[in-house]
């Protein structure tokens, strides 16, 4: 199973917009993801989101680029900081590559625990706001980085 773990892009300010939709800049950024997606070959079956609009956007974007927006979905568990794994890991576990569009601290922490079996061991970095992605692949105990990208090496 490949599992894709994207911070969602750009977003603007509480101050801008209380609901914190993509900028015109988040969307670029979510269409490079999208577009690099495509490129690999990556067609997740299922695409998650936080209860955040930026998530959303970010989710919305990249699935409608590979041709795949029928498939995107809120997450029914909690996907911000301090939220407990458990539940994520228990839906991994069905199998079927996947997409989890959320935040910093749960993607981070998620990615330790499979990789390295220890959430408070940081084994990627996320770079906030920008639509970071990284592709892990295994399943059960045996999970792996097969390859991430941040925005920076994405602009041509």
């Amino acid at each position: 199973m490949k599992l894709y773990l994207v911070h969602h892009a750009h977003a603007l300010t509480v101050k801008e917009d209380p609901k914190r939709p993509l900028s015109e800049q988040g969307r670029a950024e979510a269409d490079r993801v999208g577009t690099l997606m495509k490129a690999v070959g990556a067609a997740p079956e299922r695409f998650l989101h936080s209860d955040k609009l930026r998530t959303q956007e970010t989710a919305e974007r990249i699935a409608a680029i590979l041709g795949l927006d029928a498939n995107v979905a809120q997450a029914k568990y909690g996907t911000g900081e301090g939220d407990d794994l458990h539940t994520f890991m228990e839906d991994i576990e069905h199998g079927g590559d996947l997409l989890i569009a959320g935040h910093v601290d749960h993607l981070t922490r998620a990615a330790a625990r499979l990789v390295g079996g220890d959430e408070s061991r940081m084994g990627v970095e996320f770079k906030p706001g920008t639509g970071t992605i990284f592709c892990l692949e295994g399943s059960g105990a045996r999970w792996a980085v097969v390859w991430g990208w941040r925005q920076e090496q994405m602009i041509a």
